[in-house]
């Protein structure tokens, strides 16, 4: 495997670091790639996050066979033959990249996470289920958790009391539903917004300069500089996002954000409560609704001590 290493200015040799591990390695340190480099300089010297050592691993042309847990059907049609090889991919990182890191700096082996983008996000979530014991953190921005069916969201199993914190993400211009993900992890302790985060980006396209926008949030939400963090505020977005199956297909969908006190922004989805004020809806319970656009309605959010009230007007969302 080829690796690119980050060290945080001031680097002492007698701290331990959390490590980084970055997939897509060739596109994430220097000028016309993430420049993650600057990114985590950046949120370090901002004293957002604790200062990490970070390990860009190079893809090597091997993205679909080291990135792909499953085998696809659609993928093989579509995209080509490929050998889903996720598991040697993982078992390599756990024998080499790691004990290289440990040998050559500084490291908290204890507090290791992994970061990827689209295919790159789906082997960082499914590494973060899948090994728990050796993967603290686990982050998956506009992953392709649609692989085989959604095969992830049958992953979660086994034990996360270990403080392990999972993140994942997704843009509303590339919707896919990965609110189940996340009531699994609910239902297994992962605590949302402590442990637990998911994204819904109002107009996130699937592309890097988007995720470059929010690369920090999981970054603050696994190494913030705080102690302790609380709900600060909320924002309810109101999205009719087109089906990417059914042309005109719409999803009308409340989207509660909330922000903490560190930064870190994220979707209630499922822990809001969602009631109807006026008019008439059916609500779901991770905010999806359905209503008659010849009626107006008003829908009341809820969480924690937060609230905001939502209108939906007439002819709103086709």
């Amino acid at each position: 495997m080829i690796i690119e290493v980050f060290i945080p200015e001031h680097y002492d040799p007698d701290t331990a670091y959390p490590l980084l591990l970055l997939n897509d390695g060739e596109d994430m340190f220097g000028e016309g790639s993430w420049n993650m480099d600057r990114v985590l300089q950046g949120v370090i010297s901002d004293q957002k996050i604790r200062p990490v050592i970070a390990a860009a691993i190079y893809n090597q042309g091997q993205r679909m066979n080291w990135y792909i847990p499953y085998e696809d059907r659609w993928i093989t049609t579509n995209w080509g033959p490929y050998t889903p090889n996720a598991s040697e991919y993982a078992q390599d990182i756990f024998d080499y990249v790691i004990p290289y890191m440990d040998e050559n700096y500084s490291i908290d082996t204890t507090e290791v996470a992994i970061l990827g983008a689209s295919l790159g996000g789906l082997i960082s979530t499914w590494m973060g289920l899948k090994f728990p014991e050796k993967i603290k953190y686990s982050a998956g921005l506009s992953g392709s958790l649609w692989v085989a069916d959604y095969s992830i969201f049958s992953e979660v199993e086994g034990s996360y009391d270990s403080g392990q914190k999972f993140w994942f993400d997704i843009g509303t211009n590339e919707w896919n539903y990965y609110v189940p993900l996340y009531r699994e992890l609910d239902q297994r302790g992962v605590i949302p917004g402590q442990n637990n985060f998911y994204y819904e980006v109002p107009g996130g396209a699937h592309i890097p300069s988007d995720w470059l926008q929010r690369i920090h949030l999981p970054l603050v939400a696994f190494f913030s500089s705080m102690e302790n963090s609380e709900p600060e505020s909320l924002e309810v977005v109101l999205e009719c996002i087109p089906s990417q199956s059914t042309p005109g297909l719409y999803f009308r969908r409340l989207n509660p954000i909330v922000i903490l006190t560190n930064g870190v922004e994220y979707s209630l989805a499922h822990t809001a409560s969602y009631s109807v004020l006026s008019g008439e809806a059916g609500l779901g319970t991770e905010g999806s609704f359905k209503n008659n656009p010849q009626t107006e309605i008003e829908i009341l959010v809820e969480y924690d001590s937060l609230s905001e009230t939502v209108n939906v007007p007439i002819g709103w969302c086709p």
